[in-house]
């Protein structure tokens, strides 16, 4: 009985959450260059409705240390194992 209110709980704010909420509406620029850059040509300037994405990848530091930690508190035979349930107080 606990599992399946706990279960209709985590659907219901699953189903009312905001999928499509702006999560980067405090961009700041960071860098610009004053001039192109050598071996870049300027051919015109973007158009203002001009969308791009762009990705950036991080270099993982210490992500065996990770893995391994992952493995060891998700393992139930472990003494690091712990179940923890998270609630979300729908307001």
């Amino acid at each position: 009985m606990l599992w399946s209110s706990l279960l209709v709980l985590g659907l219901v704010q699953l189903s009312t959450s905001k999928a499509s909420s702006k999560r980067w509406d405090n961009l700041a620029v960071k860098h610009s260059w004053a001039q192109t850059p050598h071996g870049w040509d300027h051919k015109a300037p973007a158009p203002s409705n001009y969308v791009f994405e762009l990705r950036i990848g991080l270099k993982q530091n210490r992500i065996d240390d990770l893995i391994d930690n992952l493995m060891e508190i998700s393992d139930p035979t472990n003494a690091r194992y712990v179940v923890r349930l998270a609630f979300i107080v729908l307001t």
